[in-house]
C-alpha cells in the first residue's frame, strides 16, 4: 500500500485485512527494492502525484484509488468496504485475446503431448470442468501449419474453456487454454504476462515443454503442475524435475493407455510423480483437486 497520509493508509490497512489480505508494505514512498523482496501480489496506491515503479507494479495487480475515497469509511463503512472488495476484483480482472475478460490465473497446469497427444487432450478438456482462478497452457509438437487446424480443434472440443493462442501481452487467465506456438520461444512473467521471442525453439522439439515448465515453474512456483499425456521422446522429463523442484504437481497420463508412451514414460523415470492415470481418471482428478465430483480409485505409480 502506497501513498496518502498515515490515517488514510491505516483505515485501507484495516479492511484489507478484513478482507483476507496480508498488508507486507505501508508506506508513503515509492516501494522501489521492498516491493520486489516482498513480491506483492496487489499494490493499492492513492494518486497523491507519487510515481511509482512500473518495474515493481508489473509483477502484481495494481488498483489507483483517488485520494477521496477513504472518506466513503466514515459515512458507512461496510458499504465503503464493500465498494473496495468491487475495485480489487475489477483490478484482478484483465481483457485477454479476442476481448475475453477474466482474471489472472492464480494457478496453471501445463499440458504436454506430442503423438497421440490432440485426442487424448480433447478428451481431457471435454471432461475437465474450468475451475476459479485456473489457467491451462497447452504445448503439443506440431508445425506452423498445424497449429490453426488444432485452435479450431480445441475449439470445438473444449466448449468449457476459452481458446487462444499465447501471444505477446496476453495474460495467463482463469478457465483460458493458451496455446504454445512452435515458431518461437516464449516466456512467462512472474504476472502472468506472456512474452514470445524473436528466437526460434531450440533443440528438437517445438514447442518445449522443458522450457515452457522452466518458465512456469519459475514464474508460479508451486502454483505451477504439469500433465504429460500421449508422446514420442523425452520432452518434459526435465520440465517435470523444474514444476516438481518448485513444489508443483506432475501427472501423468498412463503409458499403457497412450499411443506413443515415451513422454510419459520418461517423466516417471526422471522421478516423483503425483498421479498416473488414463484420460478420464486425470479430468476426474483434475475436477476434485477443485472441489467437483469426486475422482475414480487413483492409479499407483511403480
Amino acid at each position: 500500500m502506497v501513498g496518502a497520509d498515515a490515517a488514510t493508509r491505516a483505515v485501507l490497512s484495516r479492511a484489507l485485512v478484513e478482507l483476507g489480505h496480508v498488508v507486507l508494505l505501508d508506506t508513503a514512498r515509492e516501494p522501489a527494492a521492498v516491493a520486489e523482496s516482498h513480491r506483492l501480489d496487489l499494490l493499492v496506491w492513492v494518486d497523491t502525484g507519487i510515481k511509482v515503479d512500473h518495474r515493481q507494479r508489473s509483477n502484481c495487480f495494481e488498483l489507483e484509488l483517488e485520494p477521496a475515497f477513504t472518506d466513503g469509511a466514515k459515512a458507512d463503512y461496510t458499504v465503503w468496504k464493500q465498494d473496495l472488495r468491487q475495485r480489487i476484483e475489477s483490478a484482478r480482472r484483465v481483457v485477454g485475446d479476442s476481448g475475453h475478460q477474466a482474471a489472472r490465473a492464480e494457478q496453471v497446469w501445463l499440458l504436454a503431448a506430442s503423438t497421440g497427444g490432440p485426442e487424448a487432450v480433447d478428451r481431457f478438456l471435454a471432461a475437465a470442468i474450468p475451475a476459479p482462478g485456473v489457467a491451462l497452457l497447452y504445448v503439443q509438437h506440431l508445425t506452423s501449419p498445424h497449429l490453426s487446424p488444432l485452435l479450431r480443434r480445441l475449439a470445438a472440443h473444449a466448449s468449457r474453456w476459452h481458446v487462444e493462442i499465447a501471444i505477446t501481452g496476453n495474460y495467463l487467465l482463469e478457465g483460458t487454454l493458451s496455446l504454445v506456438s512452435p515458431d518461437h520461444k516464449l516466456r512467462i512473467g512472474r504476472d502472468g504476462r506472456v512474452r514470445v521471442l524473436s528466437a526460434p525453439w531450440p533443440g528438437p522439439y517445438r514447442p518445449s515443454a522443458d522450457q515452457v515448465a522452466e518458465s512456469l515453474a519459475l514464474a508460479y512456483r508451486e502454483s505451477a503442475g504439469m500433465i504429460v499425456f500421449s508422446g514420442m521422446g523425452e520432452d518434459g522429463a526435465l520440465g517435470s524435475e523444474h514444476i516438481r523442484e518448485h513444489g508443483g504437481e506432475i501427472w501423468v497420463q498412463h503409458p499403457d493407455r497412450c499411443i506413443a508412451s515415451a513422454m510419459p514414460e520418461a517423466v516417471l523415470a526422471a522421478g516423483e510423480v503425483d498421479y498416473s492415470g488414463d484420460v478420464a481418471a486425470l479430468a476426474r482428478r483434475f475436477n476434485y483437486r477443485y472441489g467437483t465430483p469426486a475422482p475414480g480409485p487413483r492409479t499407483e505409480v511403480s
